[in-house]
């Protein structure tokens, strides 16, 4: 059920005001963003479909900026807008609470980059699909990554890399992991827009996303699979008993 605060009036937004919450997005409207957000979660507006359309926006800025009509600022902005919305519809975004949590992904972006805005919603909407995710930030070292692992056991461990200067320190982290994670370690997933298959091969990682769609369906078929495979923690306890 979704956790709206108008919950009898739910589905009572317009499909048209859904598309102007879309070009406010857009157009970079930060104050008329987080007030149309607050007024249609007051009609009683889906807090998914409020979302998807603000990650429909979110869509558009980036193509925005790959034809070069937007340019960094615009993006620092969007993210700014971006965070806020986040904020105000995780509480009322439909989770599955009477489900398990199906793996933990630990999540940072890597050392030498501060971009954050793809790993945040990727992360918020890991969440909402049932993944209890560790967010360790950003600028992360590569042996802050090893020592989390090492510490939370995650069933997955996803880094982001937008600038191709942080692929040497990409490709150290996953080393790293590969070296020090015993078997069977987690899988690891890497994404941004400077990512594609031939850095996923020469750094060696397990997966390579260029959206959260593709990477939240990753996850899904590997925790899944995991469920009824015995966590590195299970192992260790039954090794002892």
């Amino acid at each position: 059920m979704n956790k709206g605060r108008n919950p009898g009036k739910t589905n009572s937004v317009s499909a048209a005001r859904l598309k102007k919450l879309v070009q406010l997005v857009v157009d970079l409207k930060e104050t008329q963003c987080i007030a149309e957000v607050n007024d249609m979660l007051d009609a009683g507006a889906p807090p998914q479909d409020l979302l998807d359309s603000c990650l429909e926006g979110m869509q558009e800025i980036g193509q925005r900026f790959e034809d070069g009509r937007y340019y960094i600022s615009a993006l620092i902005m969007a993210g700014a807008i971006m965070r806020q919305i986040t904020e105000l519809l995780e509480p009322h975004l439909e989770t599955e609470k009477t489900a398990p949590v199906i793996g933990t992904l630990l999540l940072g972006t890597v050392a030498g980059d501060i971009h954050d805005l793809g790993k945040n919603l990727f992360a918020i909407l890991a969440r909402c699909k049932g993944i209890h995710v560790i967010d360790l930030g950003v600028d992360v070292p590569p042996a802050t990554f090893l020592s989390k692992a090492q510490e939370h056991k995650p069933t997955m461990i996803g880094i982001s890399c937008v600038l191709t200067t942080g692929w040497p320190k990409l490709e150290e982290t996953v080393s790293l992991l590969h070296k020090h994670l015993p078997e069977p370690r987690p899988s690891i997933i890497i994404g941004g827009t400077s990512i594609d298959e031939h850095v996923c091969r020469h750094v060696n990682s397990d997966f390579c996303v260029k959206d959260a769609s593709e990477g939240l369906a990753i996850c899904h078929q590997v925790m899944n699979k995991s469920e009824n495979t015995p966590s590195q923690e299970e192992t260790e306890e039954n090794a002892q008993s």
